[in-house]
């Protein structure tokens, strides 16, 4: 039965793969209707927008693997850095990607930076259109992706340090003798 730690991370870390898995159904959709998911105005050549989805597909994947290679036996007989890495990878993308997105959404919406947070736009965002909206929720679902994923990789580690002192401290076991 895991302890209260490991049921936190068991919690933090499935959370964290449904959202990994929600994010690779999405993009397998966006490059199957890549037609109807491109802007035709954008002038973005197909093969590099299914290059681009892809690699979102595949970092899913990855991301999915590696947590649940955190709460699994068969994740212990990874090295922890092949684990790890991608991990931290894929909160510092989230966390950048998540964050300033998010804030930007919010304070145009509350009318603080009413031409984005940069000031950069030259008319004043309308809050009230499908396309902001849209975006607020995309930049919130990158955002919930952060949340999910930081504290599954910073639980992880804690949980394998705490296993690694538990094995160094655990007595040997008693050798068996032939009768």
């Amino acid at each position: 039965m895991p302890s209260e730690p490991g049921k936190t991370l068991l919690r933090w870390a499935y959370a964290a793969v449904a959202w990994l898995v929600v994010s690779f159904v999405w993009h397998v959709q966006m490059g199957v209707m890549y037609e109807d998911t491109m802007d035709p105005d954008d002038g973005t050549p197909v093969w590099v927008f299914l290059s681009y989805d892809a690699l979102i597909v595949l970092m899913s994947v990855v991301g999915a693997v590696c947590v649940l290679a955190t709460v699994t036996p068969w994740g212990r007989r990874a090295p922890s850095w092949l684990v790890r890495a991608p991990l931290w990878i894929g909160c510092a993308v989230l966390t950048m990607r998540g964050v300033p997105g998010l804030v930007e959404n919010i304070t145009t919406a509350t009318g603080l930076t009413p031409h984005g947070l940069l000031g950069m736009e030259k008319e004043a965002v309308d809050t009230g259109s499908w396309d902001f909206w849209k975006t607020m929720v995309i930049n919130g679902y990158f955002f919930l992706g952060a949340v999910l994923l930081v504290p599954a990789t910073v639980l992880s580690r804690r949980s394998r340090r705490v296993a690694k002192t538990t094995r160094t401290l655990d007595p040997a076991p008693p050798a068996k003798t032939r009768s």
